[in-house]
């Protein structure tokens, strides 16, 4: 007599819990990078001021204190925050020499840096953000 197997259990994989906008490395740097290349262009606009404000704070607030990366934010953060004061005045976003050096270099530092936080402190940085946003209605700095 044969004993009876048990029927198995149809395989199902688990679900994967990912970050907010982070299902891949591309869909996170690509906005900031594009706006990198805006820079100084008759097509850079408030979008991409948006792009670099995100990721400048999305390294302050994941970065423990006192560490070589925040300074370099915090630039970004300032030089975003003249080009959104002047764009009020004047009603276009240019930028000065300094802000794209700024920028541009610490674009490509920060990006650095992100790529090696857990994906699960960049999903927190990312529901903070968005919950900061929601509650004052504005990207500013």
């Amino acid at each position: 007599m044969g004993a009876t197997k048990k029927p198995r259990k149809q395989y199902k994989p688990k679900p994967n819990v990912l970050p907010l906008g982070i299902k891949n490395a591309q869909r996170m740097e690509f906005p900031g990078y594009a706006a990198s290349l805006a820079l100084g262009q008759a097509h850079f606009c408030e979008q991409h001021v948006y792009d670099l404000l995100s990721n400048a704070d999305m390294v302050r607030r994941i970065a423990p204190d006192n560490h070589e990366i925040l300074p370099i934010a915090q630039r970004m953060v300032e030089a975003v925050a003249e080009i959104q004061n002047r764009a009020q005045r004047t009603g276009k976003h240019g930028v000065t020499g300094d802000e794209l050096r700024v920028l541009r270099e610490g674009l490509g530092l920060t990006m650095d840096y992100l790529r090696t936080v857990p994906n699960v402190a960049i999903d927190r940085a990312a529901r903070a953000a968005v919950a900061e946003f929601n509650k004052r209605g504005a990207l500013r700095v």
